[in-house]
């Protein structure tokens, strides 16, 4: 009976805060609407705090900083808006119109073929996923050697359809783990300021490798980062690694 108790207290506290923030949201939107961007964002931002994300509120998001001209934070909230299937179509128009409104375009140096089937492991897949399934096809592969030791059917003539099962289902299991490396050591990342420069160490007299510009694409890399307080050692689209100031950076 306390545990029905305990879970009607519990809907009722979820639904009341859904609706909290659906409220936060519409008065979000009437202070766009009135033209008071500023309030509005802050309110938006609330809502992003508080964990109730969704696709529509970062669209909403990306075109108010549209119309504050911060188009480096309109990108990296239209970017977050792109992984919801209802928003979508809208937030890839509106990536193609900011993309088009920065004054310094980036170099983009085309991702092998190697690299996108890690990220499109990562993003439809999962590492987990892919592990599970690799780890089954080595199971049966092993269960199969076993019973054929047993004598419950002929080894020879199956040994290798077994010892194929066995690799094909241990490389499955190592891809995993790889793809789960790359998701923990590497993000994604978007300069909303108007530029930062890119070191050759985490040092500001350090020599000058390049200049990033809003807008810019930067992949973090974790690992190393984690070494060196208040900087980033991050890769350039075109390539180019380096170290930057942990400031004016969103990471996705």
């Amino acid at each position: 009976m306390k545990g029905k108790i305990f879970l009607v207290l519990f809907l009722l506290f979820c639904g009341h805060k859904v609706t909290a923030q659906q409220v936060t949201f519409d008065q979000a939107n009437t202070l766009f609407e009135n033209g008071e961007l500023n309030e509005a964002m802050a309110l938006y931002k609330s809502i992003e705090s508080s964990g109730q994300i969704s696709g529509a509120l970062f669209l909403n998001m990306g075109i108010t900083a549209v119309q504050l001209d911060s188009m480096g934070l309109a990108k990296y909230y239209f970017l977050r808006a792109q992984d919801f299937e209802t928003t979508r179509d809208r937030s890839v128009a509106a990536l193609e119109y900011v993309n088009n409104q920065f004054s310094r375009q980036s170099a983009v140096l085309p991702k092998l073929p190697w690299d996108r089937a890690i990220e499109w492991i990562n993003d439809k897949i999962t590492a987990y996923r892919l592990f599970i399934c690799g780890f089954l096809v080595t199971l049966s592969g092993l269960v199969l050697l076993y019973l054929g030791w047993m004598n419950t059917f002929s080894l020879q003539k199956t040994f290798s359809y077994i010892l194929t099962l066995i690799i094909v289902g241990t490389a499955i299991a190592g891809l995993a783990f790889y793809a789960d490396y790359v998701n923990q050591r590497y993000d994604e990342a978007v300069l909303i300021s108007t530029s930062q420069r890119v070191l050759e160490n985490p040092n500001p007299e350090s020599p000058l490798i390049s200049i990033a510009y809003e807008g810019y694409d930067l992949t973090v890399d974790h690992w190393k980062t984690n070494e060196h307080e208040n900087w980033l050692y991050i890769r350039l689209g075109n390539g180019q690694f380096g170290w930057i100031q942990n400031e004016g950076i969103k990471i996705l």
